[in-house]
């Protein structure tokens, strides 16, 4: 236990002051900056380290603080966001309070700001560091509290990364939910024929975990269902999930197929993106997980004529059209986001003949045209009459992807994904006319470079350059101009089927699962990280984590690490059965608070209630979990009644009078 200072207590800093190789020692004299801080007021030790968050650097802080008895301890480094809990660790395990640290960043908001101005980021360094030491001495000891984690999971999302995250949580004894919006699990690499660079069989890789998925004792599959609000209950999450209707019985359904096979409605296809249509009672793809079949109320004849040949013909009474929505609320200690990508829609590029041509597709479309489960079963076929094999195919690459004007960011595997489908083109189609219209090429992952090469030598052309002027001919084939940059010629092609490799968003909902998990949100809505590096899978909430590509676009390696970094870092978490929260979040004085409630109307993360009192006004209270210390309750609050601990106004204040008195003695010294 860290010991507890009082207040009056002498006032006994350490000033550390990082070199940090060059970052900060290249730019600045650290030992001229230690000197000065010798005989500050308060400051009892001062000197520098090459690196302190070094072992060498740390024992030189715990030594110190053993030594000279100090209160608190000043460090003048990179951004607290790397290694304060590391400092703060080694404070309390030398009997000072965690919280009693005060850090300068000298790194990221002066030398790296100033480094080609050596005299103006030294006086940047003496100012911040004379700042924390002000601060330092109006910081107070704040504890920690435990709660209990329950020893359950929740993933969200049942694609390649969920699935993955699932089955290594559920191998190490966990309980898992395993929540999907769709009918089936497996996400995009379902649909997918073959996988790149090696061409092998996409579903011979998933189906094998759609399997250990259906049969792992501690994994409870709830797909077509959809998490509909999410709370924190201290340590643990409260999900409640809405179960939506399949109107066909898992339990009792023997996959026959007698109710697909006489049923007279059809609906849109949505597992083969549009290309053509199912029936309304069906099943999504053979290796489906549940292995059962799905009917449609949307394309479903039943409730607006009265038909009901498909439970007629049902053999074991499977169908029943009186089932009920059902929500249900479970208790998890962890929740992983992985909830994937969906492409852009067509329409939003007019300019290539989205939505208005019917031979211009988008990458997926093609990639169910190749499928042997697709509307074309493998052959290929141009759309929508699937009768003649195209001769001339081209594919146009970041279509919409990094485009200011549409997404501006890379879809990260389109590259590889037309080159795939290119090769099994030339496969099926032997001496079909291939071209390729790209930006750049990037082939950045394990044997990606060469399986291109193998593409590129198999006869496909290549042009880079933007097409453009995109015409529909009378006899359907698609011509437009591009410029190639290769060869300086603006050329004019024409072909029987144009692919365009669209870009990709969030997968819908993204948005509104980020707010109720209370994760941020990057460009174009993805999923944001705590740390790009060092904490890629976790999140700003405590407990959430995120996999694959709702944390941006991925190919399937990619997201199966995450996915497995995501189940670590989520095991570590429920496996421990507590856990610690530090406390410096917001607190309420009651005598001052007049139940205004401004400070629940702003605050981001729903950690502030009002709550009745015997008499008077209502009291705001602060749920210290939920509480993240983001400060906004603070400014806000009209009479100073709440405020956030580490980050008083006091605090604030005197960190902001260090600043003007350091300008002040800089000037005094410059006259004399």
């Amino acid at each position: 236990m860290a010991k507890k200072k009082s207040k009056k207590q002498e006032q006994r800093i350490g000033v550390f002051i990082c070199s940090c190789g060059t970052n900060i020692g290249g730019v600045i004299d650290v030992r001229k900056l230690a000197r000065e801080f010798k005989d500050y007021p308060g400051v009892v030790h001062s000197t520098t380290n090459m690196f302190t968050c070094s072992k060498d650097g740390q024992d030189t802080i715990a030594k110190a603080i053993r030594d000279h008895e100090l209160t608190g301890v000043v460090i003048g480094a990179c951004t607290p966001k790397l290694h304060e809990q590391l400092f703060r660790e080694i404070l309390e395990e030398n009997g000072v309070n965690a919280f009693r640290l005060a850090q300068a960043n000298l790194r990221e908001h002066d030398t790296w700001v100033h480094d080609d101005k050596p005299e103006e980021a030294y006086k940047v360094a003496y100012d911040l560091v004379a700042a924390a030491i002000e601060r330092a001495k109006t910081l107070e000891d704040i504890g920690y509290e435990e709660y209990p984690v329950e020893k359950s999971a929740m993933v969200i999302g049942a694609g390649i990364a969920g699935i993955q995250c699932a089955l290594d949580l559920a191998d190490k004894d966990i309980k898992v939910y395993l929540v999907e919006r769709y009918t089936s699990i497996g996400g995009y690499m379902a649909r997918l024929e073959k996988t790149f660079p090696t061409l092998d069989c996409s579903m011979c890789i998933l189906s094998p975990k759609l399997s250990a998925v259906e049969r792992h004792k501690n994994i409870e599959l709830l797909s077509y269902s959809e998490v509909l609000h999410v709370e924190r209950d201290y340590g643990n999450f409260k999900v409640r999930v809405l179960k939506k209707p399949r109107y066909v019985d898992p339990e009792t359904c023997i996959n026959c197929g007698a109710c697909e096979r006489n049923c007279p409605a059809t609906g849109y296809d949505e597992w083969n993106l549009g290309l053509g249509e199912r029936k309304a009672v069906y099943k999504p793809f053979p290796q489906a997980v549940p292995g059962v079949y799905f009917l449609d109320k949307e394309s479903c004849l039943h409730w607006t004529d009265g038909c009901s040949i498909c439970a007629e013909k049902c053999p074991r009474d499977a169908i029943s059209y009186e089932v009920e929505a059902e929500e249900t609320e479970l208790t998890v200690g962890a929740v992983v986001a992985a909830t994937g990508f969906e492409e852009v829609g067509i329409e939003e590029l007019p300019e290539y003949g989205g939505g208005k041509y019917n031979r211009v597709i988008t990458a997926g479309q093609y990639g169910r045209i190749l499928s042997l489960v697709g509307p074309s079963e493998g052959k290929v076929l141009l759309p929508p009459e699937f009768e003649e094999p195209p001769k001339r195919i081209a594919y146009i690459n970041c279509a919409g992807s990094r485009d200011e004007k549409c997404r501006p960011w890379c879809c990260n595997f389109g590259c590889m994904y037309t080159l795939r489908h290119a090769e099994m083109t030339t496969r099926l189609l032997g001496d079909v006319e291939q071209w390729i219209i790209y930006h750049e090429l990037r082939a950045g992952g394990k044997e990606y470079e060469q399986f291109y090469g193998r593409v590129r030598e198999s006869g496909v052309r290549f042009v880079r350059g933007f097409p453009g002027d995109m015409t529909e001919e009378e006899d359907g084939t698609i011509s437009f101009t591009v410029f190639d940059q290769g060869s300086g010629a603006l050329l004019r092609l024409n072909f029987d089927l144009v692919v365009l490799t669209m870009a990709v968003d969030p997968s819908p909902g993204a948005a509104e699962l980020a707010h109720m998990l209370g994760v941020d949100r990057s460009e174009g809505g993805f999923m944001k990280e705590l740390h790009p590096k060092l904490e890629p899978v976790n999140t700003k909430s405590r407990g959430v984590y995120i996999a694959g590509a709702c944390q941006s676009p991925k190919d399937i390696p990619a997201s199966v690490a995450d996915a497995k970094a995501a189940a670590s870092a989520a095991a570590s978490h429920v496996l421990k059965g507590t856990v610690r929260v530090q406390m410096d979040k917001a607190v309420v004085e009651e005598d001052l608070c007049i139940g205004c409630g401004l400070c629940e109307k702003v605050c981001p993360y729903a950690a502030i209630s009002m709550c009745d009192r015997d008499t008077g006004p209502q009291l705001a209270e602060v749920n210290s979990l939920l509480c993240t210390g983001c400060g906004k309750c603070q400014v806000v609050c009209p009479t100073g009644a709440i405020r956030r601990k580490h980050f008083t106004t006091e605090q604030i204040e005197a960190e902001i009078l260090g600043l003007m008195a350091a300008q002040r003695r800089r000037e005094q010294a410059e006259k004399t």
